[in-house]
This record gives structure tokens, C-alpha cells and sequence, in this order.
């Protein structure tokens, strides 16, 4: 064994490599057992809300910040507008397996409209069973017929995580032939300048008032009007 010294003024080596490092050792041989466990809860539940669905309906959402909200995914609960679109109030809703956020607010029309598709669709599919056989509610969803309890639809449980499953995007390209004038389109110099503009708006649009309003006074014959700052310095 060859043993060399280290560079400089550092110390020699001599690591122990006695460090309870077994108290930070993270296991999960339960894995396999735990799946099977939440399988036979599902299964136990399933049986227990027999007709019902094992999940509540949720809305599309969009994903937080500009990194995830290119994605739709499963939001909390539908909001206070959407129900009202889909003429439904919240406290009924919340009794027919759909899920209420009253804090959620619609930041466009197209999340909305999609949202409002998305429970008439379930409201469609519904098959609501009366509280007392052979006597139908007419509600904000009316109960079911005789017929419709009867069928074969209303023995069948939905046990799918979503009841609704997320719509299918397009994620294909078209490819556009570039054209002379595109290619000689300035893309960052009119970012540029749409700052600029963005920036000087106020003060241009507060000239473009005051020069009207000397134009007024001229044709008036009077005096022009004084700007804020010949105000300010008279003072």
C-alpha cells in the first residue's frame, strides 16, 4: 500500500465513517401490503355506497404559474357561477355527488363554459333514485322514472377515480411555410417599443389633453392654461 501526503498545509485523511447512518435509512417493504390494503378499502366502501359513485365529481382547473398552466388537471370543487350556469345551487349539488369551492373564481369564459359542459353532461348521465319508491321529486334534477332504476345503467357503479375523465388535447404542430414578410417581421423590436409605448401612455395621453385645451383657449382668446409644474414653481 503506498501511501502519499496531501498537498499543502491540509490534514492527513483519516475518516472513520462512524456515523449512525442506519437511523436515516427510509424502508417501505409495506408497499405491496398497503396497495392491497387501499384495494380492499375501495372494495369495502364500493359495497357500502352501492349505487353511488366511490369518487364526487371535479371540475377542469388550469395548473398554477406560467410553468403549469398550459396542462388542465383536477381542481377542488366547481364554482358558485358554474352551478348557477348548470342551474344548480350548491347546497343541492353537494347532496348529488358534486363537489362546491366557493373560494375558486372563473378567470375566463372558455374554463367556465367548460366547466358548465362538464355538469350538464353529468347531469345527463345522473341516474337519481327517489327517496321513497314510486314517488319522483321535480328539483333542481328531477328524480329518475321507474324505468330508469330498473335498468341496467342504474346497476352498474362507477368506480373510476374521476367520474368524468379529463378531454382529449390535440398536441400535434401545424407547420406554417414561412413568407418574405415574416422573415422580415422585427419581433423584439416591437416588444420593445410596445413597452415604451406602455410606459409613456399616461404622459402622452395628459399632453395630448393639454395641448387641446391650449388649442380651445386660443381659438377662445384666452389665456392658456397653466401646466401642473408652472402651478407647483408659482407656489
Amino acid at each position: 500500500l503506498k501511501l502519499e501526503m496531501v498537498k499543502h498545509n491540509n490534514a492527513l485523511p483519516n475518516v472513520h465513517l462512524r456515523k449512525h447512518w442506519g437511523k436515516f435509512v427510509r424502508t417501505w417493504f409495506d408497499q405491496p401490503a398497503k396497495k392491497a390494503q387501499r384495494y380492499n378499502l375501495r372494495k369495502t366502501k364500493a359495497e357500502k355506497v352501492f349505487p353511488r359513485p366511490l369518487r364526487n365529481l371535479k371540475p377542469i382547473v388550469a395548473g398554477m404559474t406560467n410553468r403549469h398552466n398550459g396542462k388542465l388537471r383536477y381542481g377542488k370543487g366547481f364554482t358558485l357561477q358554474e352551478l348557477k350556469q348548470a342551474g344548480l345551487s350548491a347546497k343541492f349539488a353537494r347532496t348529488v355527488g358534486i363537489s362546491t369551492d366557493h373560494r375558486r373564481t372563473n378567470a375566463n369564459i372558455a374554463s367556465l363554459a367548460r366547466n358548465v359542459a362538464r355538469l350538464e353532461e353529468y347531469k345527463k348521465k345522473l341516474i337519481l333514485f327517489p327517496l321513497k319508491d314510486g314517488k319522483q321529486k321535480k328539483g333542481e334534477i328531477a328524480d329518475s322514472t321507474a324505468e330508469q332504476v330498473k335498468s341496467e345503467a342504474a346497476q352498474v357503479q362507477n368506480k373510476s377515480r374521476n367520474l368524468i375523465d379529463l378531454p382529449k388535447t390535440d398536441k400535434s404542430a401545424d407547420f406554417v411555410v414561412l413568407t418574405e414578410e415574416m422573415k422580415k417581421h422585427r419581433a423584439f423590436q416591437q416588444q420593445r417599443q410596445a413597452k415604451v409605448d406602455h410606459k409613456y401612455a399616461r404622459k402622452r395621453y395628459r399632453m395630448g389633453k393639454y395641448k387641446e385645451a391650449c388649442d380651445k383657449a386660443e381659438a377662445a382668446g384666452r389665456d392658456k392654461p397653466k401646466t401642473k409644474k408652472q402651478l407647483r414653481l408659482k407656489k
